[in-house]
């Protein structure tokens, strides 16, 4: 009996662990909405800020670009950009994340 006991127990600990890491995660999910973060594509003649809710806040373009000629180009470099913060972004919330969790990754949280 004493046997079964103690594995209830750690049932009942595993579960108190696993709502304090959700409890952990639901206040870094609130907290790292307010982060963002830049990336920078052509050099840095483009830069595509992004928060932690993954959306795009700021879009810049240098005014040397603004005037070329091949808008194809300057449309690729821009989506180059884009997915370069949305990379970003998924890193920095992924490295918060397992701070939280340990490396343990749980599905849905982000």
């Amino acid at each position: 009996m004493s046997k079964g006991m103690g594995f209830r127990g750690g049932i009942s600990e595993l579960m108190k662990q696993a709502h304090r890491i959700q409890s952990k995660l639901e206040k870094l999910k609130e907290e790292i909405k307010s982060e963002s973060w830049t990336a920078e594509a052509a050099g840095g003649k483009i830069k595509v800020t992004i928060n932690g809710a993954r959306e795009i806040t700021a879009v810049k373009v240098d005014k040397e670009l603004v005037g070329a000629e091949d808008l194809a180009t300057l449309e690729d470099v821009i989506v180059s950009a884009v997915n370069a913060a949305l990379r970003l972004a998924d890193e920095k919330i992924n490295e918060a994340t397992e701070k939280v969790t340990g490396g343990v990754k749980i599905p849905g949280m982000f």
